[in-house]
Order: C-alpha cells, then structure tokens, then sequence
C-alpha cells in the first residue's frame, strides 16, 4: 500500500492523488485502505514516516564509523546526500505537502542530531556553546539541507561530491561563527 502511495503522491501531488488509484494499484478496496489509514493524510504520513525512518537508518549508518567531531557532521552531510542520491524518486515525501507534524518531527530530530554533532567537536576543541545557540545553527543547517536538497533533486547533471563539498563549505563557515562565540570551560 505504502509503495503505491508514494508512486500515486510523488506523480500527482499529495492534493491530486486518488485514494481509490492508490486502493487500486495496492490490490485493496478503498474502504480498506481508509480502514488501515483513516484518511489521505493519515496515509500520507505514514509514507513520510517509513521515509523518515529509511532516512535515519541511512544517518546513523553514515556516523556510526566516523570519529567524533567533524568527522561525524561530515559524515551526516555525506549520508544525507547519499541518501537523496538513492532515493531521487521518493526524496520528496520527507518534506512533502500533509500534516506539518511529522515533517516537523523530522525536522526536530534532524536538528537535535546535528546539535549534538557540534557540541562534541567543540568539546575536542577545548570549548562548549550555549544550547540555544546550537539550536539555533543546527536548525539553520537543516534547512539549509533541505533546500539545497529540493535544489539538487532536479539538478542531476550537478555532481553529488560538489553539492558535498560546497555545502559543507556554507556550513562550516556558520559553525565556524558559532564557534568563535563559544567560550572555553571555565
């Protein structure tokens, strides 16, 4: 059911999609398919949510080798992008049209994961940031991300390794103003 979902949402939009296509194509009534799902949002959702779990299995696979630090935030904009690079087709739904809570769910759990990411490559430095402030630059990447993603998915002809390096670059430079902020421990 899942897989038809995307296909119908990803070529018609979310607004235009046909829950009695999407019943069709899955080899179920429609009926069943409200009984499973309740409505087309509720379906919806739980196609940004299997994305998003595909998503952070891809993540945490990415960081999991990397040394702490740097390292691991480039490791997570690698996996990222590689993850956009695999799933061209599907990459869409996790910032899709429905209910703003799972994206923003999404968007959360990207962004704790990047905080935590900075916080331990400035304790390698010796220095720590406020956590408003690493919100606040976490939250800041992860939109940045997401754009250039929503960018790229239609640019294919730009290679993977220079929207890596060149948004690692952006990146850098607001971490490196976040870091001259911070403060060595006391």
């Amino acid at each position: 059911m899942l897989d038809a979902a995307e296909e119908v949402f990803g070529r018609d939009s979310f607004q235009a999609a046909s829950m009695e296509e999407i019943a069709k194509r899955s080899g179920i009534t429609k009926a069943l398919l409200y009984q499973y799902f309740a409505s087309k949002e509720g379906l919806y959702e739980a196609c940004v949510e299997r994305g998003r779990e595909h998503l952070f299995d891809a993540l945490s696979a990415a960081v999991a080798s990397a040394p702490l630090g740097t390292p691991k935030l480039v490791a997570f904009v690698e996996g990222y992008f590689d993850y956009i690079v695999e799933n061209r087709g599907s990459w869409w739904l996790l910032y899709g049209e429905a209910s703003s809570a799972a994206i923003n769910a999404m968007r959360d759990r990207n962004a704790t994961l990047i905080a935590e990411l900075l916080a331990e490559s400035l304790l390698e430095t010796g220095r720590t940031a406020d956590p408003d402030t690493l919100a606040l630059l976490a939250q800041s990447l992860v939109g940045a991300g997401e754009q250039v993603g929503r960018w790229w998915v239609g640019r294919p002809d730009v290679p993977r390794e220079d929207v890596v390096a060149k948004f690692l670059a952006v990146s850098a430079g607001s971490i490196e103003a976040v870091y001259r902020g911070a403060s060595a421990p006391a």
